[in-house]
């Protein structure tokens, strides 16, 4: 399941209802790198990763070791959306736009590269896309501009099927809001051709589905077993300072959510780079957190530097990534900034 962002603190605050937390925060979707079914001629030689809140950009070069050229399908796949867990929750940034609701774009040797895109609807492990759009519905429901609407006015003996079939729950005809059951699995895939002997250089890049919740002291001091910030984003003691620091300096103002700060949390999956030829050569990792006065945390196996008033980088060679990336960005509410669309 997908879990709700938001600060411990503001759940107190709340009603513990769907609707109450789509007011205050929104839902993280996890993306990643292109991926290869597993060969063992083709080798990642070299990864150049930018990450921010607001933008994923990614220059790969990849060597055919073997004497003779290959033709393989590569795949990019947009994160998994489950149409239930995620029906009363908005998402984080996206184009409300399907299939291709991060924008990804993709250009290999320098050249820009059409893209075939594949959606497909998925029920507990059985594909139903063709019941889905029989019954005239868009396959994402959630993302989708205008799919909600859709949904509540089916008319009642469709319904009435496929509710029986599993694939909706609710009756609008009873006043019940009706939600799709069904998850929605997205994914680009084109063919690449690999020289014998030779180095391709494949760049895309997309805008992640960056998730945006309140932060309170509470998340620190008194962290929620189940969730837990300073665990899973591996606070110091100095970035938990940084923190503190940042939500004491709200104190008295007035701004209308207290001393909650807002925070960012993005996700990258980066384990599938483990389906090419041996490990990553070079690897090198920039973190942008967007602007100066913001705190950044993460879990990072290898030498991060401060390079930048907003950036971070590290290199590491023959790299085989073992956990995805993670990255909390924690900054001052929207009245002592432009807000979230203002870096």
């Amino acid at each position: 399941m997908k879990r709700l962002l938001l600060a411990a603190t503001a759940l107190t605050a709340l009603a513990l209802t769907p609707s109450a937390l789509a007011d205050d925060s929104s839902a993280t979707l996890d993306a990643g790198g292109i991926v290869l079914t597993r060969n063992a001629d083709i080798r990642m030689a070299t990864e150049d990763l930018y990450i921010s809140p607001k933008q994923v950009k990614v220059h790969y070069t990849f060597t055919n070791d073997s004497g003779k050229d290959i033709d393989t399908i590569v795949a990019f796949p947009l994160p998994d959306v489950d149409n239930y867990e995620l029906a009363e929750s908005p998402i984080g940034t996206t184009t409300q736009k399907t299939p291709n609701f991060v924008n990804f774009r993709l250009m290999v040797d320098g050249k820009p590269v059409a893209t075939t895109p594949e959606e497909r609807a998925v029920l507990n492990g059985r594909d139903v896309t063709d019941q889905v759009t029989a019954a005239g519905l868009p396959l994402n429901i959630v993302i989708q501009d205008g799919a909600y609407d859709k949904l509540q006015k089916l008319p009642k003996a469709l319904a009435d099927k496929l509710r029986k079939a599993g694939l909706i729950e609710g009756d609008a005809s009873t006043g019940e809001v009706v939600h799709a059951k069904w998850k929605t699995l997205t994914r680009f895939w084109w063919k690449m051709h690999f020289p014998a002997g030779k180095t391709v250089g494949v760049d895309h890049s997309y805008t992640p589905v960056t998730g945006q919740s309140f932060f309170s002291d509470s998340e620190i001091n008194t962290p929620d077993k189940d969730y837990d910030s300073t665990r899973i984003y591996c606070m110091d003691s100095g970035t938990k300072t940084a923190i503190l620091k940042l939500i004491k300096s709200l104190a008295g103002k007035n701004l209308g959510n207290g001393t909650l700060l807002n925070a960012y949390r993005t996700d990258f999956i980066i384990r599938t780079a483990n389906n090419w030829s041996g490990p990553i050569g070079r690897f090198h990792l920039t973190i942008d957190k967007m602007r100066p006065a913001s705190v950044m945390s993460m879990c990072w196996n290898g030498d991060l530097r401060k390079t930048g008033a907003t950036t971070f980088e590290s290199t590491l060679t023959n790299f085989a990534p073992k956990q995805d990336i993670k990255f909390l960005v924690v900054e001052l509410p929207n009245a002592q900034t432009n807000g979230p669309g203002g870096y």
